[in-house]
């Protein structure tokens, strides 16, 4: 049998030493780093990849309302307005 380990570490400062500290608000796993204090989901979710957030910004370049493209593409109007103000 193959057993393998996986060796998790902080995002932040890469150690090693980091514990398990309590669920964020969706529900996941939280974890502290105990050397340098960050609190963060080990693996985060990436909602959209770069080529579906180019598709909705081309896609909202061709005039529908912000509404019509949450309705079309399941994105939050939020995250919408915030891709339009980073450009």
């Amino acid at each position: 049998m193959i057993v393998e380990t996986t060796v998790h570490t902080c995002r932040g400062c890469e150690s090693t030493n980091i514990v398990r500290n309590g669920r964020n608000a969706y529900g996941n796993p939280q974890y502290k780093c105990k050397q340098c204090g960050m609190s963060a989901v080990l693996q985060p979710k990436v909602a959209y990849s770069e080529e579906r957030k180019a598709e909705i910004l081309a896609a909202y370049q061709e005039r529908p309302s912000m509404r019509g493209i949450q309705r079309i593409f399941g994105v939050s109007r939020q995250t919408l307005a915030s891709w339009l103000k980073k450009g």
